[in-house]
């Protein structure tokens, strides 16, 4: 039986206004799409998301890897300020469900997200437990971040569920027992979790 629901941030909760992170950012840059892609799949971004280098340094360091100018610097501030928001329809389901499970929010993000959680996207309080890469040190899909999830909430394996956009971070989840929903939109992930919710 389900006790626990773990959530991922960006992609399931947290969506671009437009596309995808890599072709909207390609697109205020005025950059090819797959050099964003490139970028963002890097170590560098790796040390982005685990807290070892701040806004300001990883910024200028994508600005120098996409061959841009320091001038676009606000461009790239404005697009991780602005250029987000909060699905309505997923944020409703995840209070709602809040109501009857302990939630965790699983992300994989750098050290300004708690100060967005509160200013930005006005969604704190809404999960039991916030753990980020940023944080913990950790990066999904090590299994070691699943399992610093599960011992936050005292829970078991077997007894949660991890929903991410991403296969890859499902996967690990389901490397240590717990159960996975690969997202793909917010109707096929609220039913699938349901399903697995009403199962004896």
């Amino acid at each position: 039986m389900i006790k626990l629901l773990v959530w991922d941030l960006a992609g399931v909760l947290l969506h671009t206004v437009k596309g995808t992170f890599e072709s909207l950012l390609a697109e205020r840059l005025d950059v090819p799409e797959q050099a964003v892609y490139d970028a963002i799949r890097s170590e560098t971004n790796n040390r982005w998301d685990l807290g070892e280098i701040d806004d300001p340094c990883y910024y200028t360091w994508m600005l120098e890897y996409l061959g841009q100018p320091l001038s676009k610097m606000p461009i790239v501030e404005k697009f991780v300020r602005d250029d987000f928001y909060v699905h309505p329809q997923m944020l409703a389901a995840i209070r709602d469900y809040h109501k009857r499970y302990p939630t965790v929010l699983l992300t994989n993000f750098p050290s300004h997200l708690h100060e967005f959680l509160r200013t930005v996207w006005n969604i704190e309080g809404t999960f039991d437990h916030v753990i980020a890469s940023c944080d913990v040190k950790l990066l999904k899909p090590d299994p070691r971040m699943y399992q610093y999830a599960l011992d936050q909430a005292g829970c078991r394996a077997e007894e949660a569920v991890f929903i991410d956009d991403r296969e890859g971070n499902v996967q690990g989840a389901q490397s240590i027992g717990m159960r996975g929903i690969v997202f793909q939109n917010p109707e096929q992930a609220i039913a699938d979790l349901n399903a697995l919710l009403a199962e004896k």
